[in-house]
């Protein structure tokens, strides 16, 4: 697979710092307003840009980011839309992940959908509904192969090893952890297994790890860079547009106060 801008990160000596990955949904609070949260995401300190497409059933997401999915498409956001604020994002020169479900991805047709995040400056993609022993699955394998898209698998505490190992032949730029079975932001608590649970993945092999779900503090932060290689967070820049009339101009503090 060629350089991209995830690899090339991915691949530079960073001791033991955590990078960072910010989460951010397409049209959100409004299509051109997404930029601006991304670029304060990105003066913020954010190594990495997460930007999702909106969904109306985000079966993986909290009550924050699915109501602020909602949100976007009752304002017009579409994925044609969605593709044009990740070509902009990406312009801003972070590594550029795109969170996905499949069905706007299926709908958009996978292989489509695919070359243009590519042709757009995306890295990677994860699609946390789509099993990659599937038909759509193995569409998206090929394609993300054929465009040089990292396909980032998703797993929880608990998964076997066994699950691990197959999902480790398809799997490309990172691991995506959840810090607990559940959805994004509901609580700060992380599995108690999760530092036994990263230490599986690594074993099982040589991506890095990055771990999400409920991170709103320095101290959770903090506590994930211990044994994670990358740390995500999202619901907590969600909030704060949604809390403040100047969120997103607030939006480079609150992740300062983060790192």
């Amino acid at each position: 697979m060629a350089a991209t801008k995830l690899s090339e990160l991915l691949g530079q000596p960073r001791g033991k710092k955590a990078l960072f990955m910010a989460h951010m949904i397409a049209g959100y609070p409004t299509i051109a307003d997404s930029v601006n949260v991304a670029k304060a995401l990105v003066k913020g300190g954010a190594d990495i840009i997460e930007v999702q497409i909106p969904f109306s059933d985000p079966m993986a997401d909290g009550p924050t980011i699915a109501v602020a999915s909602e949100d976007a498409l009752k304002k017009g956001a579409t994925v044609e839309k969605a593709l044009g604020v990740i070509k902009k994002v990406a312009a801003l020169g972070k590594p550029v992940v795109v969170m996905s479900y499949i069905n706007p991805v299926y709908r958009y047709g996978i292989s489509k959908f695919i070359a243009t995040i590519a042709k757009n400056g995306a890295s990677g993609i994860i699609v946390p509904d789509c099993p990659f022993d599937t038909k759509e699955g193995w569409e998206l394998i090929a394609s993300c192969q054929s465009a040089g898209i990292a396909l980032i698998p998703v797993v929880s505490p608990g998964v076997p090893q066994e699950r691990l190992a197959t999902l480790a032949k398809s799997g490309s730029g990172f691991w995506y952890c959840t810090s607990r079975q559940g959805i994004t932001g509901a609580t700060s608590m992380f599995s108690s297994v999760l530092p036994r649970f990263v230490n599986l993945l690594r074993n099982t092999s040589d991506l890095p790890v990055a771990v999400g779900f409920g991170v709103k503090s320095r101290a959770d932060v903090r506590k994930l860079s211990k044994f994670a290689d990358i740390v995500i967070a999202g619901s907590v820049f969600v909030a704060e547009i949604r809390k403040h009339k100047s969120g997103i101009a607030s939006l480079s503090k609150t992740l300062q106060k983060l790192l």
